[in-house]
């Protein structure tokens, strides 16, 4: 069967070419398997959104095309690899722990290459208008030897231990602590939120982006305490569990 053939604006180099579908995270992070999609809009029109069991099915798993072959093929080759690994330590925390961690833990990785891929995950779960906005994260990621991030960009991390994932790109919030623009991933084994000139929308997350100040080659080990964050709603920077919001949607069934 002939591949499909979809043309586009790359969301890393912003070329109008071919794309190829990129896995949000890599296919080989646990994202091989099929899975459903569940518009949000559909979602909410839904007394029993929460647990709605429907979606279009993906046999890809997660993701989408939006790179073309060349940001594809090249991002991958430099930074997959080392997240894959990274995925990994994080499964076996949370099989050592039974799924509650709760000190700091030894990840022996390259921080500089795993930064880079999550960054270049967050440009395929954006629009494609995204990379004209930031040219300086365009520069990170194609320069495999560039360093440091913005000032006004911040990425932060969470164990995620729920089969449901959700991905959103640059949304508003309000809370007790101020307006937060963010945009989220979240797919077991973690979370992550790349922050715009604001706070994360839950104080409790982990800043990694100290990753982005080592070198290509730099091979670490960072003693991490990642907090667990529960991913139950489908809504951008909820992490209420379940049971509390059975508190406020008292109709909801139990799964």
């Amino acid at each position: 069967m002939a591949s499909r053939k979809v043309k586009g604006i790359c969301h890393i180099c912003g070329i109008n070419i071919e794309l190829t579908y990129e896995h949000v995270p890599p296919r080989k992070a646990f994202n091989s398997k099929p899975v459903f999609y569940q518009d949000l809009q559909d979602l909410l029109e839904d007394q029993n959104f929460l647990d709605s069991s429907q979606g279009k099915p993906n046999q890809k798993g997660v993701g989408g095309y939006t790179l073309c072959e060349r940001c594809n093929t090249t991002t991958g080759s430099w930074y997959g690899t080392a997240y894959v690994d990274w995925t990994y330590k994080a499964m076996n925390v949370l099989k050592y722990t039974r799924g509650k961690p709760s000190i700091y833990y030894p990840f022996y990785i390259f921080p500089l290459r795993v930064i880079k891929q999550i960054i270049c995950m967050f440009f395929s779960t954006n629009g494609s208008e995204f990379q004209k906005n930031h040219p300086d994260l365009v520069k990170f990621v194609l320069d495999r030897k560039a360093r440091h991030l913005a000032q006004d960009i911040q990425i932060c991390a969470f164990y995620n231990t729920s089969p449901r994932s959700r991905q959103s790109g640059i949304a508003g919030i309000f809370s007790s602590r101020g307006q937060h623009h963010f945009s989220e991933i979240a797919f077991l084994p973690f979370g992550y939120v790349m922050t715009f000139d604001s706070t994360p929308p839950d104080e409790r997350m982990c800043d990694i982006s100290c990753f982005a100040d080592y070198g290509f080659n730099d091979w670490k080990n960072l003693s991490l305490n990642l907090p667990i964050l529960p991913i139950y709603s489908y809504l951008p920077g909820d992490y209420r569990t379940k049971e509390e919001l059975d508190k406020i949607l008292p109709s909801m069934s139990d799964e």
